[in-house]
């Protein structure tokens, strides 16, 4: 019997063992899409207490605890540290199968060195364990970057942000620009756009508001479309001059009902009146706008990310008590082959089908996804008017998201998205996460990579050469990203 996550964990075969420790453990870490916090980054507090740097504000953790029976003020509520951290240790003891127990007890290993198996009768020791190093070393936001060799971090952000901390971030000779630039194992820190506020109209008044908050920030006077889409411009520029190279877009399902200019004043002049629309106006507005980002990414040599089928807040009472993100979204099993095939589509005959990468929640989407990528992979719209390119994976399956990022779903994915695709050119994983620590996840992904690749070579399935196995595990774990999104990485890494 194997030991409990031992070195070999999740490595079954001889040759998933030599991918891993040879050429995948060593790589830097690409964090292209997360949610973390970019002013807990720029003030770079110590930290004090596992137990928040675990609990707070983790809907992943919440769920678990709240399907063990944990009352709400363990979960979202004022319960102290110390009861929160038992009565998460007592989930983890009912969760098998769960990622959230290999992804903690790789936190754990990896960030503070205790290797025992955490559970209700020893989580106060370990609590005390964790925090006595966190003190000792006096672990920060930044520090956990260099732990976890991370050398890009892009964060999640509303085009009205004036990126003040990115700023602040780098502008600073310890973790900034220059120190990135004179080989400092730091990480580069930017921002990516997310625009779902100008495109989500179902609550009139909240998007009046927020046009007037976008308006303020491009400086532009927004009385009908055209002032909207020049204010997502200027703003979409500003991004850029600090470094932004992705735009993030959550969609239940993707938007395509294409509207005369005429049309999408009169919807923006009703709700600029705090006037409700219907749904079609709702979705010819959405349209418009992620058109509008679109063209604007290809110009300018962006990436677009589309998560799709999160059917958000579902749980009326908790969002009411709580708001959005503590952990009542589901998956969507909405259709959204057919739109998207028509926006994208859409794109494509303009020239303006930017580098795409496509996430579902519903991961029966998944082939249908790869296989639709497919169909606009090639020919790659030149960013600032230079001349198109072929690149390779301008259009992909995103990763194995959300509530698809465990082991059975890893391993899933790997096998659709190189059933009907080119694994190869796959920029790989990411955490999407508002945790300092999940960067363990990261491992756990090479690992299951290795594991999916090794299997394949021992089958006889995949030669084991060189130009197959390590190049394939190189360049997902690391190499592709690093070439695919135009961000130059820091010195340390580049030399990886």
């Amino acid at each position: 019997m194997k030991a409990f996550m031992d070195k070999d964990f999740l490595l079954d075969t001889e040759t998933a063992r030599r991918l891993y420790h040879e050429e995948a453990a060593g790589l830097p870490i690409f964090d292209y899409h997360c949610h973390l916090s970019p002013k807990e980054i720029a003030e770079n507090k110590p930290f004090s207490d596992i137990a928040e740097l675990w609990l707070k504000g983790d809907h992943y953790k919440w769920r678990i605890m709240r399907s063990n029976g944990a009352d709400e003020s363990l979960c979202s509520g004022k319960a102290s540290w110390a009861d929160k951290f038992v009565a998460f240790a007592a989930a983890m003891e009912k969760a098998p199968g769960n990622p959230l127990l290999h992804w903690s007890h790789l936190e754990l290993k990896r960030t503070y060195g205790i290797g025992e198996v955490l559970t209700v009768k020893n989580a106060l020791a370990i609590r005390e364990r964790a925090n006595a190093v966190i003190a000792e070393r006096g672990d920060t936001p930044r520090s956990m970057f260099a732990h976890y060799d991370v050398a890009v971090v892009c964060t999640t952000d509303d085009p009205a942000d004036d990126l003040c901390w990115h700023k602040a971030v780098a502008a600073d000779p310890e973790v900034g620009v220059k120190a990135a630039a004179a080989g400092k194992k730091v990480a580069r820190v930017l921002p990516a756009f997310r625009p779902d506020k100008a495109m989500n109209a179902l609550d009139a008044a909240a998007w009046k508001a927020y046009a007037a908050t976008l308006g303020a920030a491009a400086g532009v006077d927004i009385r009908r479309y055209a002032d909207l889409a020049e204010a997502l411009s200027r703003r979409h520029a500003f991004f850029h001059e600090q470094g932004c190279r992705l735009s993030d877009h959550a969609l239940l399902v993707p938007p395509f009902a294409p509207a005369s200019e005429s049309e999408l004043d009169a919807i923006v002049a009703k709700l600029l009146k705090a006037e409700d629309i219907d749904a079609l106006s709702r979705e010819k507005l959405a349209t418009a706008v992620l058109l509008h980002v679109a063209r604007l990414n290809a110009a300018a040599g962006w990436t677009m990310q589309l998560h799709m089928g999160a059917l958000r807040n579902v749980n009326a009472r908790l969002y009411r008590s709580y708001g959005p993100d503590g952990g009542g979204d589901a998956i969507s099993d909405a259709v959204v082959i057919a739109p998207l095939a028509s926006f994208l589509d859409a794109l494509d005959a303009e020239g303006a089908l930017p580098k795409t990468i496509l996430y579902s929640l519903d991961d029966t989407k998944n082939a249908s996804l790869a296989v639709l990528a497919q169909c606009y992979s090639g020919t790659y719209a030149g960013a600032g008017g230079a001349a198109p390119k072929a690149i390779a994976g301008k259009m992909q399956l995103g990763a194995a998201w959300w509530f698809n990022d465990h082991l059975d779903g890893m391993e899933r994915h790997l096998v659709q998205a190189a059933s009907v695709g080119s694994i190869g050119s796959w920029v790989g994983m990411l955490t999407d996460s508002r945790s300092f620590l999940s960067y363990p996840r990261h491992e756990y992904f090479r690992r299951i990579l290795c594991r999916t690749v090794g299997r394949w070579v021992e089958a006889g399935e995949l030669p084991g050469d060189d130009a197959y196995a390590g190049s394939l595990v190189r360049n997902v774990s690391w190499y592709n990203a690093r070439g695919y999104f135009g961000i130059e990485v820091p010195a340390w890494a580049a030399a990886k």
